[in-house]
Parts: C-alpha cells; structure tokens; sequence
C-alpha cells in the first residue's frame, strides 16, 4: 500500500468519513471540514508513528499539507 493510500485509509476510517463521495486525496480536508486542528495532530502522530518520521514545525510551515497527496509528499520525502 502506498504512503498515501495509508493515509487515506486512516483518516476515512479515524474521522468516520466512510465512502463519501466529496473525499479523495486532492480534496482540502480542513476548509471541506473533513478534518479540524485536532485531527490535524492526531495525523501527524499517525504519520509519525507508521513511518517514524519526525514532521516538525519547519515542516508545517514550508509545505502545504491540506490535502492527503500533499501530506504523503511530505512523508515520501523524509522516508
């Protein structure tokens, strides 16, 4: 499975997203309110787990991390 087939399964399944039609891997998970600032912690533990990856706040801020592609991206870069 790849980085961001993992992400996506867990965040459909952690914020009982289901098989909605609105969510796929380009979609901006906090402004379509798939996911809070909350949730956004919890992924990054997630991510950071699975992968054991460190994501820090430099990476926060240089890249964009809304969509779940844009999240694998990062985590692709660090493994």
């Amino acid at each position: 499975m790849s980085v961001a087939e993992t992400i996506s399964e867990y965040v459909k399944e952690h914020f009982e997203i289901g098989d909605d039609p609105d969510f796929n891997n380009d979609v901006h998970l906090f402004n379509e309110g798939f996911v809070d600032s909350f949730g956004a912690v919890e992924i990054i533990h997630f991510i950071e787990q699975t992968y054991n990856v460190e994501v820090t706040q430099k990476d926060i801020t240089l890249f964009p991390m809304n969509t779940v592609n844009e999240i694998a991206a990062v985590v692709e870069s660090k493994i």
